[in-house]
């Protein structure tokens, strides 16, 4: 296996001191959540979820654990790890070469980004034993050449899948891209949400002028994600619908609109609001920006055809609302 560094990140990694000999044994059992559905009609007015479509899968909340099987010792890793990078990534040394590796099936947020700093430092405690096993998904490498990885490690109370507990506590989005986990986790995600843990927190990057704990009744009411024709074609068919169900105006300028991944943001500009009852439309491709609508311009599609999560954060990065939403929801 050939040694790779692709550190794309401008903050420093927090560095751990590197362990001698070899990674513990892992226990080869781990509890997890078993998988449900939850179907029904309308927006869930708490998560914000989409639950509209067959589609849309999440855990019941009584769902009983269930023990998953780490795979045979041939198909994982043992690794140490050197240093964080941020809330979902860090560097490990495996038999001898040193890698970047990337949480698989997670996003947390970027490090310039509202509770950055608090995802990476999560991260940072979870892997403060430094020993881990990590085992491979569908895809080996990313883009930028770093590991894909489920991450595990044993601490005082037992094994821990590390992935899922970033998502569990709040510090990190469970992606929809057809990993292993992506049920448990989006569920899991749900919870964290409705609690209030971590990047879902209340004012938990500062409170805004003019925003107070009872915050403006703003939330993202639907997402078409996937019009008729040809997605490249069909950019200006591509929206996603803002409403205000409060009594006052609500003023947007400075607010972020953004997907599961870490590429796709949209600041909104000076002017935007919405008036009591009004709508605000965010279309994914170009036009003149008029009232009630603004024109994302971006060359791609934004929302993805297989599930995303649309989340709506004020001007400081604290999420205010999200929407989840399954293949056939938009």
């Amino acid at each position: 296996m050939e040694a790779r560094r692709s550190l794309a990140k401008s903050r420093p990694p927090v560095l751990f001191r590197c362990m001698t000999g070899r990674a513990r044994t892992l226990f080869a059992g781990l509890a997890l959540l078993g998988a449900g559905c939850n179907l029904g009609s309308g927006l869930d007015p708490i998560t914000g979820e989409s639950t509209t479509s067959t589609t849309t899968t999440v855990l019941d909340p009584a769902a009983t654990s269930t023990t998953v099987t780490l795979p045979p010792a041939e198909d994982a890793e043992t690794a140490i790890v050197i240093a964080v990078v941020d809330g979902d990534s860090f560097i490990a040394n495996v038999d001898g070469a040193e890698f970047d590796v990337r949480l698989l099936g997670v996003n947390a947020p970027e490090s310039d980004e509202c509770a950055g700093d608090d995802s990476r430092t999560a991260l940072t405690n979870l892997l403060a034993e430094s020993n881990v096993v990590m085992v491979a998904g569908e895809e080996d490498t990313d883009d930028f050449d770093r590991l894909l990885r489920y991450v595990y490690v044993e601490g005082e109370d037992g094994t821990a899948l590390v992935n899922r507990q970033l998502v569990a506590d709040g510090f990190a989005v469970g992606l929809q891209s057809g990993h292993d986990f992506e049920a448990e986790f989006k569920d899991l995600e749900r919870r964290a949400y409705a609690s209030g843990k971590g990047m879902w927190g209340t004012f938990v990057c500062g409170q805004p002028d003019g925003l107070f704990p009872d915050r403006p009744q703003v939330r993202v009411a639907s997402v078409t994600a996937d019009p008729s024709g040809p997605d490249g074609d069909s950019l200006d068919a591509e929206m996603i619908e803002i409403v205000n169900n409060g009594y006052g105006t609500v003023s947007l300028a400075g607010w972020l609109v953004r997907d599961e991944s870490s590429s796709n943001r949209l600041t909104l500009p000076a002017g935007t609001g919405i008036n009591p009852g009004g709508t605000l439309t965010v279309v994914t491709g170009c036009g003149t920006a008029g009232s009630g609508t603004v024109y994302w311009c971006s060359d791609t599609p934004v929302w993805s055809n297989d599930g995303d999560t649309v989340i709506l954060a004020d001007p400081r990065g604290n999420v205010v609302h999200r929407l989840v939403y399954g293949p056939t929801d938009g």
